[in-house]
């Protein structure tokens, strides 16, 4: 079930215009900027965001159940109509949290200090 739906990108296409990216990758962005987002950020909804940039150096299994827990509640309260989405934290060799959001049957990879755009991955579930 994917929401047809257009998120804004922070640049302009060659006409002048904001870029945008629609679809399941409008979906993973728009989740992406949730899970990055600070706490506070927003004084309309001060506890919305996960702020995952405290979390981005030396996990532990506990550390990677309550980010996904935190993530999940947010998505519930934020962003209900994308609760189909999936969410999976990966700790790299050097201790570095990337994640990844997975929107029907398409995964978008997001590495620490690459959050501008998705890495996007065809038929990856």
């Amino acid at each position: 079930m994917a929401i047809t739906n257009i998120e804004y990108l922070l640049s302009v296409n060659k006409f002048n215009t904001p870029r945008n990216i629609t679809g399941k990758a409008a979906t993973a962005l728009k989740i992406a900027r949730l899970i990055l987002l600070e706490p506070g950020s927003d004084p309309l909804h001060p506890e919305m965001g996960v702020g995952i940039r405290k979390y981005r150096h030396g996990h532990s299994t506990d550390v990677i159940s309550e980010i996904s827990k935190e993530v999940e509640n947010q998505i519930i309260q934020y962003l209900p109509e994308y609760q189909y989405t999936h969410v999976d934290f990966i700790v790299t060799e050097d201790k570095i949290l990337n994640f990844q959001i997975t929107v029907d049957d398409q995964t978008f990879i997001y590495e620490s200090g690459n959050t501008d755009m998705p890495i996007f991955l065809d038929n990856l579930a």
